[in-house]
């Protein structure tokens, strides 16, 4: 019994594998419009046979919106939004195809670019920061794409085959592919060399340190890493994200810098800072809330007593 399991896992692993190449293969071989249409159907089915990521998202959007929430129609809602998250993907599975930014030219217009490049250009380094939101993958292909020196933070896949298989994806124009189990000085170095790093931080996540801060008006535990490593840098911290237009197109749009509380009390400018950050993430995400991943329990998490936590207790 204690070896059938790792066989089983293996196998689980070997067939997830084949599929997702299978995928990325039919999406780099047929037309756009054609891939997007068999995805767009894919979101329809899923609508259907996953009721409880429905229910997520009903009970998200109520517990998020509170009044503004009524008005909402949750099942067209939830229809709209399994839709273009499946057309979303299907447009990172055709991008993995591409070769140039002018491939990805093609489908992504871009607002605020002048706010990054500036901020690139003075050579303290640059924190993108970014909700998951729209087919947020591709924005980080845009950057490293147009030759800016990109590294990407993230958690490492438990099947090694799919984490090799992402980190090629995200690698393949340039960038470099951080785990967030490497350590703060990794992080720390790069943006002193003046290079950009890619960190999200609007989901609830138990291995990454973290504090309670507002985020659509609610208490919630959200990590300071970002915050973290603009206080002990001179990087600035630039918000964008990305969102499909009703053409199918995408329009990445750029925000400008985010002021820094440096006021020698970290702790409060932990929380300062990290709070600036959700309110920016939530006006990203209110410019679509179809594409926000509303499934996501992002409110698990709850404070105790109302005090402010971080993981360690």
């Amino acid at each position: 019994m204690i070896r059938r399991k790792p066989l089983r896992k293996k196998i689980k692993y070997a067939v997830l594998y084949r599929f997702i190449l299978s995928l990325l293969w039919v999406a780099g071989k047929l037309p756009r419009q054609w891939v997007l249409g068999i995805y767009q159907q894919l979101g329809r089915l899923a609508y259907y046979l996953f009721p409880e990521e429905r229910q997520k998202i009903a009970e998200h959007l109520d517990y998020a919106l509170d009044d503004e929430a009524k008005a909402i129609d949750k099942k067209q809602f939830s229809k709209t939004l399994f839709r273009k998250l499946a057309k979303n993907v299907a447009d990172i599975f055709i991008s993995h195809s591409f070769r140039s930014s002018a491939d990805l030219d093609k489908i992504i217009d871009v607002e605020g670019l002048e706010y990054f490049e500036q901020a690139y250009q003075r050579g303290n380094g640059v924190i993108m920061l970014g909700p998951h939101l729209g087919a947020f993958e591709m924005v980080a292909s845009y950057i490293s794409s147009n030759g800016y020196k990109l590294n990407i933070v993230g958690r490492k896949l438990k099947n090694p085959t799919l984490d090799k298989l992402l980190v090629d994806h995200r690698t393949k124009f340039g960038a470099k592919s951080i785990y967030s189990q490497e350590g703060v000085l990794t992080l720390v170095r790069a943006l002193k060399r003046g290079e950009v790093m890619a960190i999200l931080i609007d989901q609830d996540v138990k291995w990454a340190k973290g504090i309670f801060v507002k985020f659509f008006g609610k208490p919630t535990y959200t990590p300071i890493g970002a915050a973290w490593l603009a206080q002990s840098t001179q990087a600035a911290v630039i918000p964008m994200a990305i969102h499909r237009l009703p053409n199918d197109r995408h329009k990445i749009t750029i925000l400008p810098e985010i002021e820094i509380a440096k006021t020698g009390n970290t702790e409060n400018d932990l929380q300062t800072n990290t709070q600036r950050f959700s309110d920016v993430l939530e006006k990203l995400i209110r410019m679509d809330l179809t594409q926000w991943v509303w499934m996501h329990e992002r409110w698990k998490t709850q404070p105790e007593n109302n005090v402010i936590m971080t993981n360690d207790g």
